[in-house]
């Protein structure tokens, strides 16, 4: 039997309407399905956090991982290994051991700071990691190392002026800037002109910040106790000490932290 237009007409118009019906449910499970897996890491990398903030660092950095093997971008998984690394680097007893965690940390807030220029917490751990490398490097590297610590600390405050840990890592880099040696500050001189402005009050100035904006852990205390050592007032770095080895231990690193200061409180000027 053959059709007439009118049939034809509304056969198509049926074939059309149908066509944009199956378009349109596949791309709502293509972002449903990419909505469950972003939801579905989330869960997996705040499960990690949970478990690094109990002391379960293992299981913290497996999560982590697999979040990334999952998804090699995951702007998340690379801030939070960055973070697990520097955490693991100061944790360890030898140089040698540090240095090389460190060197991951790095990488990791690099890499973070790649793929989302506009996240606070890659600048953050990128900072912290280049720092801490800084510390058991050469004068010269020591130096070079100078200008991008406190370039990728800063950036992290202006995308984020909340983010505490920023300021803690300004404060020690003020204070490390303050105090360097004489050597350091030739090979400034002779590779860079000069090292930037620095000063123990400007360290202090952030060091109180990162703690009025919640930052009561035991590395805060203890950096600020540094800065008024420094500063030659043993009786506020005693005080700040004290608060370090009475504050709760978060990360696996706090408890070489209070072997330190355990070990300066007994020193002659603290008693």
């Amino acid at each position: 039997m053959i059709c007439d237009k009118k049939e034809i007409f509304i056969l198509k118009e049926v074939i059309f309407i149908t066509c944009i019906l199956v378009f349109s449910l596949l791309l709502s499970f293509r972002a449903f399905s990419e909505e469950g897996s972003a939801i579905k890491a989330e869960s997996y990398l705040y499960e990690g956090d949970m478990q690094m903030f109990n002391g379960k660092s293992e299981e913290a950095q497996n999560l982590y991982e697999f979040v990334l093997k999952e998804d090699p971008h995951s702007y998340g998984a690379l801030w939070r290994l960055s973070r697990f690394y520097i955490s693991r680097g100061m944790a360890a007893k030898r140089i040698v051991d540090k240095k090389k965690e460190w060197r991951k940390a790095k990488d990791y807030g690099r890499h973070a700071v790649q793929i989302n220029p506009n996240g606070a917490e890659g600048h953050l751990y990128l900072a912290i990691a280049i720092g801490k490398l800084a510390l058991f490097s050469s004068p010269r590297e020591k130096v070079k190392s100078v200008w991008e610590v406190k370039r990728e600390a800063e950036k992290a405050i202006e995308l984020d002026p909340t983010q505490q840990k920023a300021y803690l890592a300004l404060g020690a880099w003020h204070r490390n800037v303050a105090t360097a040696s004489l050597l350091e500050k030739k090979f400034a001189k002779i590779f860079f002109g000069e090292l930037p402005k620095a000063s123990l009050e400007e360290s202090l100035q952030f060091l109180l910040k990162s703690i009025s904006l919640g930052g009561r852990e035991v590395r805060n205390y203890y950096e600020l106790a540094l800065t008024y050592e420094a500063m030659g007032n043993y009786e506020a770095a005693k005080k700040e000490y004290m608060n370090a080895l009475y504050a709760k231990p978060i990360y696996p690193e706090d408890a070489e932290l209070k072997k330190r200061v355990k070990k300066t409180l007994c020193e002659s000027q603290y008693n």
